[in-house]
C-alpha cells in the first residue's frame, strides 16, 4: 500500500513564515498608518512638503432682503377704513401728528351749571368743619350710619293731648299669664307690673320673664303733675340698661344709647307711663272720652320718640284667668310699615289699671298677658 510522504522541514519553514507575516503587520501599525475603516482621509507615508495660504478679509456686506412679490394687492393704511371715533370718551383718541389723519376734536364746552343753589355757605362751612367734642362711647352704644340720620315725628303741639284732669290709680300689684309667638314658636312667660304713688311722685316697673329666656325690665319714674304722669327717667333691660332722660329745665329728651337728643313735647310719656296715663285721664272724666276719641302722646323708648295715637273702643266684658271684667279697650294701629298694633284693656273698677295687653310686631310675633292676680304692694 502506497502512502504520502511527509517532509517535516515543510512544517517548519511554514511555521517561520507565519512569525515573519505577524512581526510585519505589527511593525506596519506601529509605522501609523491610517486604518481603512477611519473618516479621515488616507495619507502616504512619503513626507509632503509645507503648504500655505493667505486669506484674504473683506468687510461683509449687508445681507440682502429678497424682495417677495404678493399674490394679491397689499392694502396700505391709508387704504384701510378708518375707525370710528370712540362715542363714549372722544378725548382718548391719538392726537400724535404722525398717526392721526382725522380733524382735531374741537374744544369742549364747558356743563350747564345746574339749577340747585350751593349746600352750604362759606360761612356755613366753617361752622361744619370745625372741630366737635363727642362724647364718650358706652359699652351699650350703636353704631349710627355715616349719614344724617332721619329727624323723628315732630308733631304739632295742638294735636297733642291736654290734660284737663286726671286721677291715678292707687298703689298695687298686678301678675299676668303670658302667652307669646316669635318666629312660628309658642312660648309663655310670666308678668308683673308694680305701680306705687304717693300724691307727688310714681314709679312703676315692669318685669317679664320666662323659663330658659330669661327676663326683660322696664322702669319708669316721674312726678305726678300739671300733666298727669310726668317721667323724668324710662329705663329697658334685657342684659345691660339703656335709658332714656326727660330734661325738663331744658326741655329735651336724651338718650344713653347714643342717639341724638330729641325736643320735649308738652305731656310727652314712656313706653310704660302711656299705659298708666291711658288710665289716669278716664278715671279723672270718664265721659269726656266716648268711643271713638283719639288720644295722642309722644312717647319715648329707651333710643328714639314717636307720636303714639290711641283710640277708644267700645266696653265688654273679658274673661280672664283673675275672673271676667269689665274693661274699655284702647287701640294704637300701626301708622307706618313697622309699627306695633298695641291693644289695652283697662278695668274701671281696678282704678282704670291694665288688665290685658295685647302687642303685635309687623313680622306677625305677638305677646299677650293677662290678669291673673291684683295684690297691694308691701310697704
Amino acid at each position: 500500500m502506497l502512502t504520502t510522504p511527509t517532509y517535516p522541514y515543510l512544517k517548519r519553514s511554514h511555521a517561520t513564515l507565519l512569525v515573519l507575516a505577524v512581526v510585519f503587520v505589527h511593525w506596519w501599525l506601529l509605522a501609523g498608518a491610517p486604518l481603512w475603516w477611519s473618516p479621515e482621509k488616507r495619507q502616504t507615508l512619503r513626507p509632503q512638503a509645507m503648504v500655505t495660504r493667505t486669506i484674504e478679509t473683506s468687510t461683509p456686506r449687508a445681507a440682502q432682503v429678497p424682495t417677495v412679490k404678493p399674490n394679491r394687492a397689499v392694502r396700505t393704511p391709508t387704504d384701510l377704513p378708518k375707525p370710528a371715533p370712540d362715542p363714549i370718551d372722544p378725548k382718548e383718541q391719538n392726537t400724535s401728528p404722525e398717526y392721526n389723519t382725522t380733524t382735531p376734536n374741537p374744544a369742549p364746552t364747558a356743563p350747564a351749571k345746574p339749577d340747585t343753589q350751593p349746600l352750604a355757605a362759606p360761612q356755613e362751612l366753617a361752622d361744619l368743619t370745625a372741630p366737635v367734642a363727642l362724647p364718650a362711647r358706652s359699652a351699650s352704644a350703636v353704631d349710627l350710619p355715616p349719614f344724617k340720620r332721619a329727624a323723628p315725628d315732630a308733631p304739632d303741639a295742638s294735636n297733642l293731648t291736654v290734660t284737663t284732669s286726671f286721677k291715678a290709680p292707687a298703689s298695687a300689684v298686678l301678675s299676668y299669664k303670658m302667652q307669646g309667638q316669635a318666629k312660628g314658636l309658642t312660648y309663655w312667660a310670666n308678668g308683673e307690673l308694680l305701680w306705687q304713688q304717693d300724691g307727688q311722685r310714681y314709679d312703676a316697673r315692669l318685669e317679664v320673664s320666662a323659663f330658659l329666656v330669661g327676663s326683660r325690665t322696664q322702669t319708669s319714674t316721674g312726678t305726678l303733675g300739671p300733666e298727669g304722669l310726668m317721667p323724668t327717667r324710662f329705663g329697658d333691660k334685657t342684659r345691660s340698661e339703656l335709658a332714656a332722660h326727660f330734661q325738663r329745665d331744658k326741655n329735651i329728651i336724651s338718650f344713653s344709647a347714643n342717639s341724638p337728643s330729641v325736643p320735649l313735647l308738652k305731656g310727652a310719656q314712656d313706653r310704660l307711663s302711656v299705659i298708666i296715663q291711658l288710665g289716669a285721664l278716664l278715671a279723672g272724666d270718664p265721659e269726656r272720652y266716648p268711643t271713638g276719641t283719639m288720644l295722642s302722646f309722644q312717647t319715648v323708648s329707651q333710643r328714639e320718640a314717636e307720636v303714639w295715637q290711641f283710640s277708644v273702643e267700645k266696653e265688654e266684658m273679658l274673661p280672664l284667668p283673675y275672673g271676667n271684667v269689665m274693661t274699655v279697650k284702647l287701640n294704637r294701629s300701626p301708622r307706618r310699615e313697622f309699627d306695633q298694633r298695641i291693644e289695652v284693656w283697662l278695668a274701671p273698677d281696678l282704678g282704670y289699671l291694665p288688665v290685658r295687653l295685647r302687642v303685635t310686631n309687623a313680622n306677625g310675633d305677638w305677646i299677650d298677658q293677662a290678669l291673673k292676680s291684683v295684690e297691694k304692694p308691701t310697704p
